[in-house]
């Protein structure tokens, strides 16, 4: 197995919401909403990319014991970002509060 296909199959077993971590939180969603979103809906049809995404955290949930509400809010990061590629760049400003509140919870 390739070294991107190891860190594919980690990053799927190992589910987190970063608790007690703030910055590795705010990294972590930044880049769900940056490199999954809006970078995935400028290459790839928004419902392809939302699908994939959708698919990937049932996977964690039912196979890896990820938290329910960690699934929502990693699937509505990259929402955010997928609104953004898709012409509506104002979806960027409620998902930058909800980084700050993510943010500062995990202080």
């Amino acid at each position: 197995m390739t070294a991107f296909g190891r860190l594919f199959l980690d990053a799927l077993r190992s589910p987190s919401s970063f608790e007690g971590q703030p910055w590795r939180f705010l990294l972590n969603q930044s880049g769900h909403m940056l490199a999954v979103g809006l970078l995935g809906a400028l290459l790839l049809p928004w419902w392809l990319v939302l699908g994939a995404y959708a698919a990937w955290e049932a996977v964690q949930y039912l196979r890896f014991q990820a938290d329910i509400w960690d699934a929502a809010e990693d699937l509505a990061f990259v929402t955010c970002g997928v609104l953004a590629a898709s012409g509506f760049p104002a979806a960027l400003a409620p998902a930058a509060l909800f980084l700050a509140a993510g943010t500062l919870r995990r202080q």
